[in-house]
């Protein structure tokens, strides 16, 4: 590798993002690589940046899970080759927290010269891609309702703390809040009274680890979560099991692996992907199987 593209959000990880960058490239620097920088400013920015081939032996994107939205986004839609590096910045960063990419300079900068790369799946809803999550119904709009002071102040507890009074609403809700949901695929038709469902590529959302406990981001699948209407008792007894991955033998959960899936609703909902709003439904999400490739960790 000579010359390397580097997306970046500098308003993400608490302000740290420039001191991070210039640790990075100075690293480089000193090997002689040649180095684009490219700072995002409004939305669609790393998409656009990821989508312009000048040469680049390697694409690194520092920012959240909604700029890598993006990073991916220009790099699946024009057909790129290009491998890409994930130096998570954001508050959450779900899909680097699975594949346990590092955050610390030093070591990201030995994963790029180790250059272990391997090919992963990602996710298609409508016309976005994703990385790791599609999501729409209860619980959604909470990446949109968290202000970004609270965000840079503790992290992603903020999201927890959102979360968790999105569910407790549960136990005030009635049949009025329920969704009428038609569901299609291979493995499952029907039509359900539900809450909420999730798309997903890799076992964490929303900063918790198991919410897709049988995810893997290589299998070829998406692993589809459906919450079912529920009451106040229920809410109870599915909440704690979260953690552990075990809400999904809760008979009020739907889960499923499938390649392709489609969902329609009786209510207007606005389908969330990686955190950013990507069109409403009725939607058809379906795998991509190991369309980008990625820089990880060597084994052992």
């Amino acid at each position: 590798m000579k010359k390397i593209k580097i997306i970046a959000n500098p308003k993400s990880g608490r302000e740290q993002a420039l001191t991070k960058i210039n640790q990075l490239i100075n690293l480089f620097s000193e090997d002689g690589y040649k180095i684009d920088l490219r700072f995002t400013k409004k939305r669609n920015d790393g998409m656009i940046f990821a989508e312009e081939d000048e040469g680049e032996d390697l694409i690194i994107c520092y920012g959240g899970d909604g700029t890598l939205n993006e990073v991916v986004n220009g790099i699946y839609h024009r057909n790129r080759k290009v491998p890409l590096a994930i130096l998570a910045g954001g508050t959450v960063n779900d899909f680097a927290t699975f594949l346990d990419l590092p955050t610390n300079i030093r070591d990201f900068y030995d994963m790029i010269k180790a250059n272990n790369q391997i090919d992963v799946d990602l996710g298609m809803a409508g016309e976005r891609v994703f990385a790791n999550v599609a999501a729409a119904g209860l619980l959604t709009e909470v990446a949109y309702t968290v202000s970004d002071d609270l965000k840079s102040k503790i992290g992603r507890m903020a999201y927890y703390f959102e979360g968790i009074k999105e569910f407790a609403r549960l136990r005030q809700m009635d049949d009025r809040d329920l969704i009428k949901a038609k569901i299609k695929s291979e493995e499952l038709e029907s039509e359900e009274e539900i809450h909420m469902f999730l798309v997903a590529n890799s076992a964490s959302v929303g900063g918790f680890k198991k919410i897709a406990p049988k995810a893997e981001v290589y299998d070829g699948y998406l692993d589809v979560v459906i919450l079912k209407g529920i009451t106040s008792g229920e809410v109870l007894e599915i909440a704690p099991s979260i953690l552990s991955g075990k809400h999904i033998d809760h008979n009020k959960i739907i889960y499923l692996k499938t390649k392709e899936i489609t969902i329609e609703t009786d209510k207007k909902l606005v389908v969330d992907v990686d955190g950013e709003k990507a069109g409403e439904l009725p939607m058809t999400f379906k795998v991509l199987d190991k369309a980008l490739k990625l820089i990880v960790r060597g084994g052992d």
